[in-house]
């Protein structure tokens, strides 16, 4: 289990922009990541500005729990580690881990992790760079319904407000207020998966 608290600057960019990213700067090889998203029926964590997911790694996976937590663009996120068969099984149930600290999280706020279900999914292949204002990170995100999209984030534990705009700068990028990748999960799902 971890506790830590994240902040970031993120937003979306075009397939031509990630490319110069990509292109300009040393990243490590890409990887990818399977996540899919849960709530209540009556999305009871949406209206708490929290998002819960298990991601899947090749090797690993975890549940994480993402909350609202000071000012700016700060979050909590708590993770609790699952193995990939842990995560599988917890899939095909349509269910989360009934243990760690999450689910003490999660009771604490009213909300009885049995009464979560999925709601979205997507795959996202991540390239993480280590740069002097902090972690750049750019996410290539596929949905079930075909749809894709571009990220730029910059997750830092300084203030690195001036290294975020030279970057925007470097490659002509305008910042829009991005919804994170729950909601727009939420907004691309498939016909499929609707219920």
């Amino acid at each position: 289990m971890s506790i830590h608290s994240e902040q970031e600057f993120k937003t979306l960019i075009t397939p031509a922009q990630s490319a110069a990213i990509l292109a300009a700067l040393p990243f490590a090889p890409a990887f990818d990541q399977t996540n899919t998203y849960y709530d209540t029926p009556d999305f009871a964590l949406r209206q708490q500005n929290q998002g819960l997911r298990i991601r899947q790694f090749a090797t690993r996976a975890e549940q994480t729990l993402k909350q609202p937590h000071g000012a700016g663009h700060q979050l909590l996120e708590i993770t609790d580690p699952l193995t990939v068969s842990e995560a599988r099984a917890l899939i095909s149930a349509n269910s989360v881990a009934n243990h760690g600290q999450i689910k003490t999280t999660l009771e604490a706020a009213g909300i009885e992790p049995s009464s979560l279900q999925q709601f979205a999914a997507a795959v996202t292949r991540r390239r993480v760079s280590h740069q002097p204002g902090g972690l750049v990170t750019v996410d290539e995100t596929h949905y079930p319904n075909g749809h894709s999209d571009f990220e730029l984030e910059l997750e830092y534990t300084t203030d690195a407000h001036a290294y975020w705009q030279t970057l925007l700068k470097q490659f002509a990028i305008t910042p829009s207020p991005v919804q994170n990748k729950v909601a727009r999960a939420a907004a691309n799902v498939s016909n499929s998966q609707a219920h």
